[in-house]
C-alpha cells in the first residue's frame, strides 16, 4: 500500500506540474500583442465627393470579403468595401473580423465649393451695461444685418458697471480708456461710441467686415473640441497658420440667453462675458510661427453655479502682429461648451 501511495503522490505532483507549466504558457502568451487587423482606405481626403475603397487585412492575408466594414460616423455599414458620398465633413471607419475590431482610419471631404482661404470672423467686443438705453437701440441696429453679416461676428458683451459686469470686463474698458456705454471695438483695431452718424450705425457695422476683409485678410483659422467634466469646462483650440509671423491667442468665456429683470433694456442678454482664460487681449504665442502648420492650445475654467452650462460657449481669437507692430485679431471662431467646431472657409462664388 505504501508503494500504491507514493505513486499515486508522484503522479498528481506531475499532473500539477504540467498543469502550472501549461499555465505559465498561456500567461506568457497573453502577454505579448497578437497578429492586428488592419484597416486602410484608398485615401483619406476628398475633394467635391468621389468614392473611397478599403481593404482589411490580417497576418498579410486580404481579409476584406470576410470582414464588417462600418461607418463609425454614421453608423451605417459600407457595402463591397466601397464608400461614396458628396457631403463634406469628417468621416470615421472601422472594421470587424473573427471577432477583432480594426484601427480607426479617417476620411476627410472638402465641398467643392470652398476655397483654401479661411472665413474671416471679426471680434466685436462691446462695452455695454443693462440699464443703458442706447446700448439696446446699438443692438437693434445689429439685428438689422443679414443672416451672412451677423455670422461674420464673433461677439464678446463685457457689461460695464450693472449685475452682469466680471473684474476682467472692466478692468478691460479702463485700460483702453473707455468712459461711456456703449463702446464697440472691432478686432482691437477701430473703435466706435454712441449710436447713430459718427457712432454705432447698421451701416458703420457693415463696414467693418469690409475693411477686414480687405485691409486684414484671414491667413489663420482656428478648430475646436470642448468637453465638460462636472463644473469644469475645458476646450482644445487648434489653429491652422498659413502665415509666418508672431501671433498671440485669447480665449474667453461667454453666456446667452441670460433673461432681463426689473427694468433692464432688453428682454435677453447674449454673449455676456463671465470669465477669461488668457489675457484679453491676448498671449503671446511663443515661439513665433516660422512656417505654415498647426498648434493647439488646452484652456480650462470652473462654471459658476449660477451659470448654465448649455447657454455658454468659448470664443477663441487670435492676433497677428501687423507692419505697425500693432496686434490685430485677423481670425477666430465660437464653440459651445461640450461641442466642437471645424474649420470655416470662404466659398467660391
Amino acid at each position: 500500500m505504501k508503494w500504491h501511495f507514493n505513486f499515486f503522490r508522484f503522479a498528481v505532483m506531475c499532473a500539477a506540474f504540467v498543469a502550472l507549466a501549461g499555465f505559465m504558457a498561456c500567461s506568457d502568451d497573453d502577454s505579448e500583442s497578437g497578429p492586428e487587423l488592419v484597416l486602410s482606405a484608398s485615401t483619406s481626403s476628398l475633394a467635391g465627393g468621389g468614392s473611397v475603397t478599403f481593404t482589411v487585412a490580417f497576418e498579410d492575408r486580404d481579409v476584406t470579403a470576410e470582414a464588417v466594414i462600418k461607418n463609425v460616423t454614421s453608423g451605417s455599414e459600407v457595402q463591397n468595401a466601397t464608400w461614396t458620398t458628396n457631403v463634406a465633413g469628417t468621416y470615421e471607419f472601422q472594421a470587424a473580423y473573427d471577432g477583432m475590431l480594426s484601427n480607426v482610419v479617417s476620411v476627410k471631404v472638402e465641398s467643392d465649393s470652398e476655397s483654401d482661404a479661411f472665413y474671416r470672423h471679426v471680434l466685436l467686443t462691446k462695452f455695454t451695461a443693462t440699464w443703458c438705453g442706447p446700448c439696446a437701440q446699438a443692438q437693434r441696429y445689429f439685428e438689422q444685418l443679414k443672416p451672412e453679416e451677423s455670422e461674420r461676428f464673433l461677439v464678446v458683451a463685457a457689461h460695464q458697471g450693472d449685475r452682469l459686469t466680471v473684474p476682467v470686463g472692466s478692468a478691460l474698458g479702463a485700460k483702453l480708456g473707455y468712459q461711456y456705454v456703449p463702446t464697440w471695438n472691432y478686432d482691437f483695431r477701430t473703435v466706435f461710441e454712441s449710436v447713430g452718424t459718427g457712432g454705432i450705425t447698421a451701416t458703420s457695422i457693415r463696414n467693418q467686415i469690409k475693411s477686414a476683409m480687405e485691409e486684414y485678410p484671414a491667413v489663420c483659422g482656428v478648430k475646436a473640441e470642448s468637453e465638460l467634466d462636472g463644473q469644469t469646462a475645458k476646450i482644445r483650440a487648434t489653429v491652422r497658420f498659413q502665415q509666418a509671423g508672431n501671433y498671440k491667442i485669447a480665449c474667453v468665456l461667454t453666456e446667452n440667453d441670460i433673461q432681463k429683470t426689473n427694468n433692464e433694456t432688453l428682454p435677453v442678454f447674449n454673449h455676456v462675458l463671465r470669465a477669461a482664460l488668457t489675457n484679453m487681449e491676448g498671449d503671446p504665442i511663443a515661439p513665433a510661427v516660422a512656417e505654415a502648420g498647426e498648434r493647439s492650445f488646452d484652456f480650462e475654467v470652473s462654471l459658476n453655479n449660477g451659470w448654465d452650462s448649455q447657454n455658454c460657449e468659448f470664443v477663441i481669437y487670435v492676433f497677428k502682429e501687423e507692419e505697425d507692430a500693432a496686434f490685430i485679431v485677423n481670425n477666430g471662431a465660437v464653440c459651445p461648451v461640450g461641442g466642437k467646431v471645424d474649420y470655416k472657409y470662404e466659398s467660391v462664388e
